[in-house]
């Protein structure tokens, strides 16, 4: 069944009503924000919550959404001919996907999960789990899309890093800024936001971590401008 929500400025994006958008999309979208007219490739697009709300916050450029599931992109359509929005969706793999032109960044929530711990449910295997898109592939397949010194942004979680940034390496990507997200200040982060750039140079920038909720046990803030509570 066909579901939809408001962003904050309000976009209407249509979702299945049985894949609610996940807290790590909408940081990630926060943290890769652009601006202007440059060209996106989101690769795991799902129905594309991190490329509208992208839209929703300004983003006048053009972008290409990438996901295997046809059912996803049909709506990530109907989302950008009724906001206006220059957007091209492609039923393709995002490991071998190749495109004719350069992007100026690549942005996608991966799966975070190797093979080990499958679900019996193949819905929530195609989404948390890497079947065949391990980081090697995905950083492949971005370096093939990206201009020179172009952006990649990831989500993943915290116990990945180190292979995340042997695989990046392997693929020409210098890690310029991470980001950790953490519930609380007291609690251990469970996700990393990561920005690399292709063929950049070795400075690494750590940003200050991004919390759920402050001291008061409130929403922070930033939590709050970057999402509606409906989605923590």
């Amino acid at each position: 069944m066909t579901d939809s929500y408001l962003l904050h400025n309000g976009t209407r994006v249509y979702t299945d009503s049985d894949e609610r958008p996940s807290l790590a999309s909408f940081m990630l979208a926060y943290f890769a924000q652009q601006k202007g007219s440059k060209k996106i490739l989101e690769l795991c697009s799902g129905a594309g919550t991190v490329s509208f709300w992208n839209y929703d916050r300004g983003f006048i450029g053009r972008t290409v959404m990438v996901d295997l599931r046809e059912d996803q992109l049909k709506l990530a359509e109907r989302t950008a001919a009724e906001g206006g929005f220059d957007v091209t969706a492609v039923k393709a793999d995002a490991a071998a996907y190749k495109s004719e032109e350069r992007f100026d960044c690549v942005i996608c929530n991966p799966p975070f999960f190797d093979e080990k711990d499958r679900s019996e449910d193949p819905d929530r295997n195609a989404v948390r789990h890497e079947n065949g898109l391990s980081p090697d592939a995905l950083f492949a397949s971005a370096a093939m899309n990206l201009k020179q010194r172009g952006h990649l942004f990831i989500c993943h979680v915290p116990d990945r890093l180190p292979d995340l940034f042997e695989s990046l390496r392997k693929n020409g990507f210098e890690p310029k800024t991470l980001r950790f997200c953490r519930h609380s200040a007291e609690r251990l982060p469970f996700l990393v936001l990561i920005d690399a750039i292709y063929k950049g140079g070795k400075k690494l920038t750590v940003m200050p971590d991004l919390c759920v909720f402050g001291s008061d046990g409130k929403y922070t803030d930033e939590l709050m401008d970057i999402c509606e509570e409906d989605y923590v």
